[in-house]
């Protein structure tokens, strides 16, 4: 976008924008958020100078203006009409002088040209407009920018976002995305900026280019199979026949004792420091529980090992329970939005780490194909989509298929988030993935709805008889509400709407977690464990420094702890249950348990024992697939049919 020199009340944002004016209740609350960092106060408001912002030079003849000068209010009487005019002259030379000055220290205090703060002043006037526009419908230029939604959000034109969104995040962006943001910033800085307008146009768009190309090559190094020789895909060696193991080997709990690795007269076991400040909490035992809480903080870190992290993590769950302000505190949590890039790197840590996500998505997406061969329509209905890392690889799988892709729909099931724009997610979502549809030339839908599960009818889901249905949902259901939460289980009523829809096949993986007790002590203890399983496979597969790692334990581990441990009723949204308790419940919704693949789960062993750490652990009981880290089974999946 080139600035315009003129001021901001010049500007025609009716004819700018085309959009009928804003509510007032947001323009109110943007006149209390935008304010400018340096306010410029005219000197000749202060010192009396000529209303022009350039002075006149001296002898000039102002029409109409008469001006003052530091002798005016003199009681000197000149004698005639020569000596007056001398007067006026060296007034008007001295207030020159002074503006001059005046201007000088100006420029000096705070070093910004006349046009950058136009140019801020109009960019604060613009950002109400940009952001009704972007809530009413997204531009032609952010839905072709799917590959930095929520992240870098360039649009290429110079605009609001380019100077403020790219440099709020840029960060925790990658070198190339700083530098590209660098050089805008520079050329905003120059004098005139005017002079090179189309230079700059032209500047942007290819900066745009590259934020978008740096992000989707991010995008497709972590989401698609690059590698001919991946496990996955490549034959089995007959050494993959061998690969098993033991249920239960190693550490049982998984843990350590949260040693600080100091001096052993200062050594102490967080882990029952924990527990007794639990305990003490549980019985309103304020002081004592306050007491036990200064000695966890004084030997915890965010930055130190798996137990002291794990400590912190958990003491601020405590002080949050403690106050009781666990619940609002969880609400803002949740209502903070970490940008798609951050999050892409954040899973592509993970997935290099443990096998968890890789291998359940490397399963279900198996099986789906498995189910689809010589099926013209697959439609796929995945609860709990979220930023669908899970379906590039499998549109590059059928785009391979003999005889052409299927036509592929997708409909994303996903919570509201917090705020205006409750799909805001799961849409940017569908947009990323018509990108991937596009580029591997499969026939591509997508329908999103962001509700509560338990609220969708079959109906809403749009089914068509000459389809092949399929049901995925991995590691959602445990944020639904059970029976001790409400008279009437969501989890039944999801559940009976799923067997409604009679679907080919319901691919369901699980977080197999016993931390969903009633009484706290107890679910404080489950929590802790279990927890502390997923601290220590950081801590040994990971550096401790790592960005990427501490945003995880932050946002995603720490979030979850603090709503298991500060948060009650329907506030505790973090339910898990065991593998054993869900087939259960898919038993008494009407379904019947299919068999896995026998060769995609040796694919799945010989993967973790190849590229993985010894500990990590693949099994199977009763048709679901079991993963694990020392011995504790962190998740589980399983496929089913109606009954």
């Amino acid at each position: 976008m080139v600035m315009d020199a003129r001021s901001s009340d010049d500007i025609n944002f009716g004819d700018r924008f085309s959009i009928p004016n804003p509510p007032t209740t947001y323009m109110s609350n943007f006149s209390q958020q935008q304010q400018p960092t340096c306010q410029f106060l005219p000197s000749y408001e202060l010192h009396n100078p000529p209303a022009n912002s350039h002075p006149f030079p001296p002898g000039t003849a102002m029409l109409g203006r008469t001006t003052p000068s530091p002798t005016s209010t003199t009681t000197t009487e000149l004698d005639n009409s020569e000596d007056l005019s001398e007067a006026l002259a060296d007034d008007a030379v001295l207030a020159y002088i002074n503006q001059f000055l005046l201007e000088d220290d100006e420029e000096e205090s705070c070093p910004v040209t006349d046009a950058s703060v136009e140019e801020s002043a109009l960019l604060a006037v613009e950002k109400p407009f940009v952001d009704i526009l972007a809530a009413a419908k997204p531009t032609k230029a952010s839905e072709g920018n799917s590959w930095v939604t929520g992240g870098c959000s360039m649009t290429g034109r110079g605009g609001f976002h380019d100077v403020v969104t790219c440099n709020k995040n840029s960060s925790q962006l990658p070198s190339e995305m700083v530098k590209v943001d660098a050089v805008c910033a520079i050329q905003k800085g120059r004098k005139n900026p005017h002079d090179d307008s189309l230079e700059l146009e032209e500047r942007s768009s290819k900066q745009s280019a590259l934020c978008e190309e740096t992000v989707r090559e991010m995008f497709d190094e972590l989401l698609l199979c690059t590698d001919p020789n991946c496990e996955f895909h490549s034959p089995l060696p007959p050494e993959a026949l061998d690969v098993a193991y033991v249920k239960g080997s190693g550490n049982r709990r998984g843990r350590k004792k949260g040693r600080t690795g100091a001096d052993p007269e200062e050594a102490v076991d967080l882990t029952t420091l924990l527990i007794h400040c639990a305990q003490a909490t549980a019985i309103d035992d304020n002081r004592n529980a306050n007491e036990l809480l200064k000695q966890i903080r004084k030997h915890s870190s965010a930055t130190g090992d798996a137990g002291q992290r794990l400590a912190y993590c958990f003491a601020n769950g405590l002080e949050a329970r403690l106050a009781g302000t666990g619940s609002s505190i969880y609400r803002s949590l949740a209502a903070k939005r970490t940008s798609t890039s951050d999050i892409l790197k954040a899973f592509g840590l993970y997935v290099t780490a443990c096998p968890f996500k890789k291998i359940s998505n490397f399963v279900a997406n198996t099986t789906i194909l498995d189910a689809s061969v010589n099926v013209a329509k697959v439609h796929i209905i995945d609860y709990g989509i979220q930023y669908g890392f899970q379906w590039p690889v499998l549109m590059q799988r059928l785009s391979k298929r003999s005889g052409g892709p299927p036509s592929l729909r997708i409909t994303g099931i996903d919570f509201p988030q917090p705020g205006f724009r409750p799909a805001e997610r799961i849409e940017a979502t569908g947009r990323r993935l018509h990108e991937y549809a596009r580029m591997l030339n499969v026939p591509f839908e997508y329908h999103a709805i962001a509700a509560k599960w338990d609220t969708i009818q079959a109906e809403d889901l749009k089914i068509n008889s000459d389809e092949l249905l399929i049901v995925n949902c991995l590691c959602g259901m445990k944020n639904v509400m059970d029976e001790t939460a409400t008279d009437d289980s969501p989890r039944t009523r999801v559940l009976n709407t799923i067997r409604k829809l009679n679907p080919h096949l319901f691919v369901h993986g699980i977080v197999n977690g016993t931390y969903n007790a009633p009484f706290f002590v107890t679910r404080f203890k489950e929590a802790l464990f279990y927890f502390s399983s997923l601290f220590d496979m950081l801590e040994a597969n990971v550096s401790r420094m790592d960005e990427q790692r501490l945003l995880i334990e932050r946002d995603f581990f720490g979030q979850e702890a603090l709503n298991v441990i500060a948060c009650e009723g329907t506030e505790r949204v973090e339910r898990p249950e065991t593998y054993k308790q869900w087939h259960m419940r898919n038993l008494r919704a009407g379904f019947r348990q299919v068999p896995l693949n026998e060769e995609t789960v040796k694919r799945a062993r010989y993967k973790v024992s190849k590229s993985y750490h010894r500990d990590f652990l693949v099994d199977e009981d009763n048709k679901w697939m079991l993963q694990g880290w020392k011995g504790r089974l962190i998740f589980a999946l399983s496929t089913w049919k109606p009954s």
